[in-house]
């Protein structure tokens, strides 16, 4: 049977490896010829785990690769994923550079095997108009130049455990396309790419299998504008790693950096399972996502600006539309074990958040409450101490037997806390430090020292708002204004609360200057 994970694999390292094959890419200057590129893209599949076999032919200045076929042994025992494409040709051009052709419809074949049996095949079209692409430089430094009208992939005839699958369809169209990728050949093969697209457009319509009696039917389709990637990275070439443990790769030198742009989107969806249906659309401004791997640590991030988004359910007679001026979210974590402590940091941020009235009216139709753009903002850094490789399945495995402890938290600041809802809002920062040699004095966990400094405004009108409206009962409100007063003091402007939660190297716990603990 094809494992859980096992599909989704395959058609991910199907889709990176072809499209490394037809975009990889090395400087300039000198000459190189059709063999040195042929032998470069060899190399460069190589250094991902493929082996690479095709008939080899030349004619006069150009060098066709033909019956092209890859494979590679994937994580689990004796499953591998199979690939081929009819052929690439290389030509000798007079001043110096190598013309590749494709194919403008170009299959490509895929065969997820385990052991002897096949446990899913079909075609990944690769299909381009007035596509080029240009080798030059030399042997050990190349850069490839590409561009093209329209690149489509699509995916077609999936058979899984002898049983052809109809999915409906699953494709994407770039146009506009163009860049450049610099490759330099060494201990490390270091790659840095930029590219362009005008547009990038997707569509995912997929049925349920036939015989499945469930009736059920998902849509989305989308279009992002004015495209920009640029991106820096290093693979190891020596061959002492694993491929398929990033830890291994990591340690052999792996990293990574990249960046994506676009300005300005819109998607859409529908679902339905037994006649019910929902749907949806959104768009956006601009957008961005990068991402950095390496030993180090994992950073990734990503934010949009301009949200604007409704949805229809059967469940409400009116839509719900969500609007922010913006979202953004980031991560930096370590990756790898090391006895002494290591960076992260988390962000969230939701800016002047809406939605519509009808959603509002359902919680408060006497409308008590303003209707002001709410704000999250979370911005979180510190130090941990990570005890086995995040990248490495054993240890992962270990830490989800129990066998290994995940790691230990050394520090953590708050830069930033602000939460601002219906007319109240709450702000804060601090820092703390924690002790893992003590886990008595808090229970359990690691021993903290520092303070964090806490504001509240309009806090007690909001709770007087949901009285009226009948969400809180008057007992209710009045415990949360005594917990306030245990933890709070009036600030200088009305309705306003001040505190300030110390933990001292004792264990001690103050809320203003009294002791709690």
């Amino acid at each position: 049977m094809i494992s859980s994970k096992g599909f989704p694999m395959l058609l991910r390292r199907l889709l990176l490896g072809s499209t490394a094959l037809a975009l990889s890419a090395t400087s300039s200057l000198a000459d190189v010829t059709a063999q040195d590129v042929w032998m470069d893209w060899k190399a460069y599949m190589q250094g991902f785990g493929y082996s690479v076999q095709g008939v080899e032919a030349t004619s006069g200045d150009t060098l066709t690769v033909s019956d092209i076929r890859l494979a590679m042994a994937l994580p689990d025992d004796d499953e591998r994923l199979e690939a081929s494409l009819p052929q690439i040709a290389f030509t000798n051009l007079s001043n110096g550079t190598v013309e590749i052709a494709l194919p403008a419809e170009l299959p490509i074949a895929f065969d997820y095997v385990d052991g002897a049996t096949s446990e899913a095949t079909g075609v990944i079209d690769y299909n381009t108009t007035d596509f080029s692409l240009i080798a030059s430089g030399t042997p050990s430094e190349m850069t490839y130049t590409y561009s093209a009208t329209t690149l489509d992939l699509g995916l077609r005839d999936l058979v899984v455990e002898g049983k052809p699958v109809d999915l409906g369809t699953i494709a994407f169209t770039m146009t506009g396309l163009a860049g450049t990728s610099l490759s330099t050949e060494g201990t490390l093969r270091n790659i840095a790419q930029n590219m362009t697209a005008e547009a990038l457009s997707y569509t995912v319509a997929i049925e349920a299998p036939d015989g499945s009696n469930s009736q059920t039917s998902f849509k989305m389709a989308g279009l992002l504008n004015n495209l920009a990637f640029d991106g820096t990275g290093s693979y190891p070439t020596d061959g002492n790693f694993d491929v398929n443990n990033m830890a291994s790769m990591f340690e052999a030198g792996f990293n990574m950096l990249a960046s994506f742009t676009y300005a300005g989107g819109t998607s859409s969806f529908e679902t339905s399972e037994r006649g019910v249906t929902t749907k949806g659309q959104s768009s956006s401004e601009s957008g961005m996502f990068k991402v950095a791997m390496s030993a180090d640590g994992l950073s990734y991030g990503g934010e949009a600006s301009g949200l604007t988004s409704n949805m229809t359910v059967p469940q409400l007679p009116f839509p719900i539309e969500i609007n922010a001026a913006k979202s953004a979210f980031g991560l930096t974590a370590p990756v790898s074990a090391s006895d002494t402590p290591q960076d992260f940091a988390l962000s969230l941020e939701l800016s002047d958040f809406t939605t519509s009235e009808g959603l509002w009216a359902l919680i408060d139709p006497t409308a008590q409450l303003p209707r002001d753009p709410a704000t999250l903002h979370i911005d979180l850094s510190g130090k941990a101490t990570l005890l086995f490789d995040v990248m490495d399945p054993q240890g992962m495995a270990s830490v989800e037997t129990g066998a290994q402890k995940p790691g230990e938290l050394n520090a953590l600041d708050i830069n930033t806390l602000k939460l601002s809802l219906a007319g109240a809002e709450l702000t804060g920062g601090g820092a703390f430090t924690f002790d893992n040699s003590d886990m008595a004095t808090f229970n359990g966990m690691p021993k903290p020292a520092g303070a964090v400094d806490l504001q509240l405004v309009g806090g007690n009108g909001l709770i007087d708002k949901l009285v009226a409206m009948g969400l809180v009962a008057e007992e209710q409100a009045m415990g949360a204004r005594m917990m306030m007063g245990l933890f709070a003091v009036a600030g200088a402007d009305e309705d306003t609360l001040n505190s300030k939660i110390e933990v001292n190297e004792q264990g001690q716990v103050f809320a203003n200057g009294q002791r709690l603990r």
